[in-house]
């Protein structure tokens, strides 16, 4: 079941012009386990009524190049019973919101589209779209069961909805729980998801009905996210930009799950390895400023997942990139469709692994607790008076400190470049890829300007330069599963090929890798 929680700012338009605020969690569940989580103990124990059934129909309306979605928008027309009503939403966070997206809503006559009525109050990013270019795009059959749970810190509003997308001659299924809260605490949303994972597994999803439908109509894999600029003001104190910087890595983790679950674009893997290891990065130096234990708890339950993921993104590389390189240049060298046969069933092997993690409940207790961690901005709870202090400093000072003390281990672990080990350089490699996220994080904080971009840019090309170093040194292991006694003369030809192109390439790197050294080892410091 996936989890999906939101804060959603709606702009009724027949309520006038103020604007409210809906806090929702909504998780998406198998469609025979549906009826057993919605009845369970967690749920009736709080339940005040059986609650009220009804059938919920929506047809997505776009303009045929998709002005809307690529805008960041989308607009649906729902029927509810007799009543009709056109609702558009953000795609994307509103005011650097954790789980938020902008809604505005007006009442229509009938199932087709009016966006005229709602001119007055879209933003200004809104697409001028005429209203005869809008087509149908897909539509939503919904049976929704509504009932009121009553906690002792919220009272929550649940929805049980089960369906299905239609898009031309496809479907897929609607099998959701959607917690909204009326009053009271948004943890408590947090709490009672704890609390019904421990029913199954659950996968913890920002992925709405309308990204789901797009791709359906347009037979799609999930869209990847990659990480974006730090939004966090220089003014701002250390505990809002940690509480930014946090939030901003759990949503990059969470928007780009999808993807890597289904499995067809391999940037999904890589991107959900990304945002953990920045997870990881910004965890450890809470864990060691503040003192914060659950940060070192966090960082490990990160480290653990992405572990889960190494295999699957060795595979893709080695299938993407490194055969398709060797065998362009050399398409003689040997079997190279009975490597990729042989390799694609290792990934195959691989991505079972990342799916069985993301499934596992300690994946989703990370996810949601962290989410937690994050709402209530736990880390201040039990922290000493310096800690405190630091917190509610301005986090420019404590952004170069940070800074300060990475980029002198990366220049500790690179002293004596050219002489390194196969594991130092590794070691060299971690060290400055934890630089380059806290570089992201951290440098727009501290320092901006022509010598912030050089100093990030050099550090760049250096991580890309150590990251082929060390792609060509797991080649020889992804080799060896392959190249058994069993495997064709063939499949072990192309091997041979492989490990001669990447011995040249290497001897070239090597230079390269020196010239990238020297050069971001004589770098001015920009803090």
């Amino acid at each position: 079941m996936t989890l999906h929680l939101e804060h959603t700012a709606s702009a009724k338009a027949s309520g006038g012009n103020g604007a409210s605020t809906e806090t929702e969690l909504k998780l998406i569940v198998p469609a025979d386990r549906l009826a057993a989580l919605s009845s369970s103990d967690v749920i009736e124990r709080h339940a005040r009524n059986r609650g009220t059934v009804r059938q919920l129909n929506a047809v997505y309306y776009d303009t045929p190049d998709r002005a809307l979605w690529r805008a960041g928008f989308v607009l649906r027309v729902r029927k509810k019973g007799s009543r009709y009503t056109m609702t558009v939403k953000s795609t994307g966070p509103v005011d650097n919101d954790l789980l938020g997206r902008g809604e505005w809503e007006a009442s229509v006559p009938g199932i087709e589209p009016a966006i005229a009525m709602l001119a007055s109050q879209l933003p200004q990013d809104f697409p001028d779209v005429a209203q005869e270019t809008l087509r149908p795009i897909f539509a939503t059959e919904v049976r929704r069961r509504a009932r009121m749970l009553d906690l002792p810190d919220a009272s929550i509003e649940l929805a049980v909805d089960e369906g299905r997308i239609v898009a031309d001659d496809r479907t897929a299924p609607i099998s959701e729980l959607e917690f909204e809260l009326e009053s009271g605490e948004p943890t408590a949303l947090y709490d009672l998801a704890l609390d019904l994972i421990e029913h199954g597994p659950a996968d913890v999803s920002l992925r709405s009905k309308a990204a789901r439908g797009f791709d359906l109509a347009l037979d799609r894999p999930p869209a990847y996210v990659k990480p974006g600029k730090s939004g966090v003001d220089r003014k701002a104190s250390l505990d809002d930009a940690l509480a930014s910087i946090l939030g901003a890595s759990l949503r990059h983790l969470l928007e780009n799950k999808p993807a890597a679950i289904d499995g067809r674009d391999p940037e999904g893997v890589h991107q959900v390895r990304v945002a953990l290891r920045r997870l990881r990065a910004i965890l450890k130096v809470m864990a060691k400023a503040i003192g914060a234990p659950e940060a070192a708890v966090f960082g490990r339950d990160a480290r653990w997942l992405a572990s889960q993921h190494g295999d699957a993104r060795n595979w893709d590389v080695f299938l993407c990139e490194t055969i398709y390189a060797v065998e362009r240049s050399c398409p003689e060298g040997g079997d190279f469709n009975a490597l990729r046969d042989a390799a694609s069933r290792q990934r195959e092997g691989g991505y079972a692994k990342a799916r069985a993690a993301l499934a596992d409940p300690r994946a989703q207790r990370f996810q949601l607790m962290l989410a937690r961690w994050i709402e209530r901005r736990s880390w201040g709870f039990a922290a000493p008076e310096q800690a405190l202090s630091t917190l509610k400093a301005p986090a420019g000072g404590f952004a170069a400190t940070v800074l300060e003390a990475q980029h002198r281990k990366v220049l500790k672990r690179g002293k004596r470049f050219n002489r390194m080990s196969t594991e130092q350089r590794h070691e060299l490699r971690l060290a400055v890829k934890k630089l380059r996220y806290l570089t992201d994080f951290l440098l727009p904080i501290c320092a901006t300007g022509k010598k912030a971009a050089a100093y990030a840019k050099s550090l760049s090309r250096l991580q890309d330069g150590l990251g082929r170093y060390n792609d060509m040194a797991t080649t020889a292991s992804l080799l060896q599963a392959v190249a058994n006694d069993e495997a064709p003369r063939g499949l072990h030809a192309a091997c041979g090929a492989i490990r001669g192109w990447q011995a040249r390439d290497l001897a070239e790197l090597e230079t390269g890798l020196q010239a990238l050294w020297d050069k971001f080892r004589d770098h001015k410091k920009p803090w």
